[in-house]
């Protein structure tokens, strides 16, 4: 497995970051990463930032808060209930900042395959990126995800405990899954459909505006215990600031805030302007493509069957499943050339640009035999005991074979 790295660097990145990951050739020989030597062997996360494209380990008092000018790969390892012997699942993410390089991206996501290597193989593969980032990765974070400027390259400065100077203005969003963003420090950047928490050094006032719900000021006072905790090792006051509050009271956030600003001033936003979600038109079927090199070249095929059935995936070859509203998966089976495994992924990325999709859209690798559920929804009586038909049939595939669409030369659906 380990020997596809190299390939899978400069079909997806060019040589230049292919040299900088892998300097020496990669044989079957070569050891793991040592910053990944026995990770995925107890349940829990591990979070690694990249910087100069090694893996540096998170403390883990700081998870949650990433920074916009980097990338990170996070390992969640799960113990799986109802076995005699103890086995694990696992999950592998590589979040991509919105201001992080192109390099540093790259790094990312190659290191994810040398982690993936190191444990067989079997994990599930996500692509994250800021602020549209999966269910599945927000529910690692309690009570949300925090947002910060700056990053490893740009020398931006991590450290903030008990900075008395520089105060932060931080604006909560969301209901179930919380993001937090540092924003400009003014009443322009408020509104009063939102949360926003004040970071003055010594205290961290909590405003929740007056159309904000319930819920959104119960996370935003845990949000604010957080920054206390992560930032300041827990000195830091925690206030709040709401209807019930003072004029005093209310007047003094906006003092501390700086702006010449007043509530009076603060937008008058329904909800806060929740975060608009990419969303493709519901009348677009979900689509299988086949990628295989059996005819001796990569050839890439659209699986007419519907409904889409387990068997239409065989062994021998690579699938791409576009979901549509849930991201793109990248299927691999377990006797897949390293040229389909390469082209796959290629082909992944190549899809959600021929399509016009956002650069943000889910992308997740998975391989045959460890399927998860969001995966197998889209096919009809899945059977995870055994491999019928084309799951068992290597390059032979099915016998009874899916009509199927002459490749495009542009990859798009529809």
């Amino acid at each position: 497995m380990i020997t596809s790295i190299v390939g899978v660097t400069v079909a997806l990145f060019g040589a230049s970051l292919a040299a900088s990951i892998a300097p020496t050739p990669i044989t079957k020989n070569s050891v793991v990463h040592p910053a990944f030597v026995n990770s995925g062997r107890v349940p829990g996360l591990k979070i690694w930032r990249i910087e100069k494209f090694e893996p540096v380990p998170v403390p883990e008092k700081s998870y949650g808060k990433f920074y916009s000018g980097d990338s990170y790969i996070i390992l969640n390892t799960k113990e799986e209930k109802g076995n005699k012997k103890k086995a694990f699942s696992w999950d592998i993410h590589y979040w991509l900042g919105k201001d992080t390089s192109q390099d540093e991206s790259g790094a990312a996501a190659i290191l994810s395959v040398d982690l993936d290597d190191s444990l067989g193989g079997a994990p599930v593969q996500h692509r994250e990126v800021e602020e549209h980032e999966s269910q599945i990765f927000l529910s690692y974070f309690k009570p949300g995800v925090r947002y910060m400027p700056g990053g490893v390259a740009s020398g931006f400065n991590h450290v903030d405990i008990n900075a008395p100077g520089e105060k932060k203005l931080y604006q909560i969003k969301g209901k179930k899954n919380i993001r937090v963003r540092q924003v400009a420090l003014t009443v322009g950047s408020m509104n009063k459909g939102d949360c926003f928490a004040l970071d003055t050094g010594t205290e961290v006032l909590v405003y929740v505006g007056s159309k904000a719900a319930r819920t959104e000021r119960l996370k935003a006072i845990s949000v604010a215990n957080q920054i206390r905790d992560q930032d300041h090792n827990g000195r830091a006051t925690v206030g709040i600031i709401d209807e019930n509050s003072t004029p005093v009271e209310i007047n003094r956030f906006f003092t501390e805030l700086g702006s010449a600003g007043s509530n009076n001033q603060v937008a008058d936003v329904p909800y806060g302007g929740d975060d608009a979600e990419f969303e493709t038109k519901q009348d677009k079927a979900v689509k299988l493509f086949k990628v295989s090199d059996a005819s001796g070249t990569i050839k890439s095929e659209q699986i007419e069957q519907i409904p889409l059935a387990q068997k239409s995936l065989t062994a021998g070859d690579a699938y791409i499943l576009d979901t549509v509203t849930s991201g793109i998966y990248v299927w691999i089976g377990k006797e897949s050339s390293t040229a389909e495994k390469v082209e796959s992924l290629k082909r992944g990325q190549s899809f959600l640009t021929n399509n016009n999709y956002p650069a943000w859209t889910k992308l997740s690798r998975v391989v045959q035999g460890a399927e998860p559920t969001a995966f197998k929804q889209y096919f009809s009586e899945w059977r995870d005991q055994d491999f019928l038909g084309g799951l068992g049939g290597g390059k032979g595939g099915s016998t009874s074979r899916p009509a199927v669409k002459t490749e495009e030369k542009k990859f798009r659906s529809g």
